[in-house]
C-alpha cells in the first residue's frame, strides 16, 4: 500500500515515540513530519498540505483547541486527530466542535491508533497534485474570457490525449455551461461546501461529461440560475488539488472574483491569463488587476496579459500601447476571428470543431507553447 504524509504537533518526546510505534504496527506506512508548536504546523500545512495531522493539546487542552479550530476552517480537506493525557466528555466534545475527527487519550495510541491509519491509508487519496492548473480572468465582462478559457481546455485536451477539467467559477451567469450548453444538478458550490475530506474522485464524479475529452465543474448560477449557491472561497485550497489531482489539466474561467481568490488561484496555477481588449478602460482595469496580484506576492512571471480580438486594422490603442501602459507585464495578442467564434458559440462547440484554421483557434494553440509541462499523474484519469 502506498504511504501518505502524516504531520505530528507535540513537543512531548514520548507521544513523537509511541506514535512512530503506532506507524510501523499499522499497514499505511504514513511518513511522519514532526511539528513542535503550532505556528510550525500552520506554515507546513500551508506550504504541503497532508491529509492526516495529529495533534497533541497538552498542557493547555482549551487554548490548542482554539488554534486547532482555524486551522481545520482552512484545512477543509484535512482529517486532524486530537491527542490528549485524559479523554473526558466535555473535552471530546469541544474537540469535535473545532473540527477533529477522532480524540485518542495517550494510553491508547497503542491499541488504537495503527487501525485509524490502516483505514485512513483506504479512504484517504494520495496520488499527488501534478496537474496543470491555467487561470482565466476577465478585464470586464465580454471581453471574451470565457471563450478563451473554453477553447484553451478543448486544445489542452487535444494536445495531452487527456481528460481536461473546465471549472466555471462564473457566479452570476455560468456563461462556461451556456456556451457549451451543459446542464447537471450538481457543481463547484457543491464540491466546495461538501464535508469531509475533498478527493479527486469527489471532483470527477461531480463534474458533469461535455465529451470524453472535457468535463465542466458547473456553476451554482448553471445548476440554480433562480437562487445561486455562494461560493465557499475559504475551502477553495483543497479543492483546487482535488482538482490536479484527478486531471491532467484545469482551466478555471474566473470573471469577478475577489482579488484574495485570483491571487489564490494564481499560486495554485502554472500561469493566470487576465484578457482585455485593447480599449483604454480594459487597459487601465488589466494594470489595476496585475498591481493587485503582485501587492498580494504573487510570481510576475505567472501573469500573462491576453490582448484579445485584435484586428488588422490600427485600433485605438496598440499592443505597444497596452505593453507600455502595462509596465513590463507580457502581453500576447489573440486575432479577431468574430465569425468563427460566434459560429462556435452558436452550436455549442469548441473551435477546433467548427473552425479549426481560425486564427483565434491557432494563436491560442501557440500559447499552449507557454506552458510548463505537467508530470502524468500516478492514478488512472477520468476518461
Amino acid at each position: 500500500m502506498d504511504g501518505f504524509p502524516l504531520l505530528l504537533q507535540t513537543h512531548d518526546r514520548d507521544v513523537e515515540r509511541a506514535v512512530s510505534q503506532a506507524v510501523t504496527a499499522s499497514n499505511a506506512a504514513a511518513h511522519v513530519a514532526v511539528c513542535r508548536d503550532h505556528e510550525a504546523l500552520a506554515a507546513r500545512l500551508a506550504a504541503d498540505p497532508a491529509p492526516v495531522v495529529l495533534v497533541d493539546v497538552d498542557p493547555d487542552p482549551r487554548a490548542a483547541l482554539g488554534r486547532l479550530e482555524m486551522l481545520t476552517a482552512r484545512h477543509a480537506g484535512t482529517r486532524f486527530v486530537v491527542i490528549c493525557r485524559q479523554l473526558e466528555s466535555d473535552l471530546l466534545l469541544a474537540a469535535m466542535q473545532a473540527g477533529a475527527r477522532h480524540c485518542l487519550p495517550r494510553t491508547a495510541l497503542a491499541a488504537e491508533l495503527p487501525a485509524l491509519l490502516d483505514r485512513f491509508g483506504r479512504d484517504v487519496a494520495v496520488t499527488p497534485a501534478t496537474g496543470r492548473l491555467v487561470t482565466v480572468l476577465s478585464a470586464r465582462g465580454g471581453c471574451g474570457g470565457t471563450t478563451i478559457a473554453v477553447n484553451l481546455a478543448a486544445e489542452l485536451h487535444l494536445a495531452s490525449q487527456r481528460t481536461t477539467l473546465l471549472v466555471d467559477m462564473d457566479a452570476h451567469y455560468g456563461a462556461v455551461a451556456a456556451y457549451l450548453g451543459v446542464e447537471g444538478q450538481f457543481g463547484l458550490g457543491d464540491v466546495l461546501a461538501a464535508d469531509g475530506v475533498i478527493d479527486g474522485q469527489l471532483v470527477s464524479s461531480t463534474a458533469s461529461v461535455f465529451n470524453e475529452g472535457l468535463h465542466v465543474l458547473l456553476s451554482p448560477a448553471t445548476v440554480n440560475f433562480s437562487e445561486p449557491g455562494a461560493f465557499r472561497f475559504e475551502r477553495l485550497e483543497p479543492v483546487l488539488s482535488a482538482c490536479r489531482r484527478a486531471y491532467h489539466d484545469v482551466v478555471v474561467d474566473a470573471p469577478r472574483v475577489p482579488m484574495d481568490v485570483a491571487a489564490d488561484l494564481t499560486d495554485a496555477g502554472v500561469l493566470t491569463l487576465i484578457v482585455f481588449e485593447l480599449t483604454v478602460i480594459d487597459v487601465r482595469t488589466t494594470r489595476r488587476m496585475v498591481q493587485a496580484l503582485l501587492d498580494r506576492q504573487v510570481d510576475p512571471a505567472r501573469i500573462l496579459a491576453v490582448a484579445n480580438r485584435c484586428r488588422k486594422r490600427v485600433p485605438t490603442l496598440t499592443l505597444d500601447d497596452a505593453r507600455e501602459a502595462l509596465e513590463g507585464t507580457e502581453v500576447y495578442p489573440v486575432s479577431n476571428d468574430f465569425a468563427g467564434a460566434v459560429k462556435a458559440m452558436n452550436l455549442g462547440r469548441p473551435l477546433h470543431e467548427v473552425a479549426p484554421r481560425s486564427a483565434l483557434r491557432q494563436d491560442l494553440r501557440r500559447l499552449l507553447d507557454r506552458l510548463p509541462a505537467a508530470t502524468p499523474p500516478s492514478a488512472p484519469l477520468p476518461s
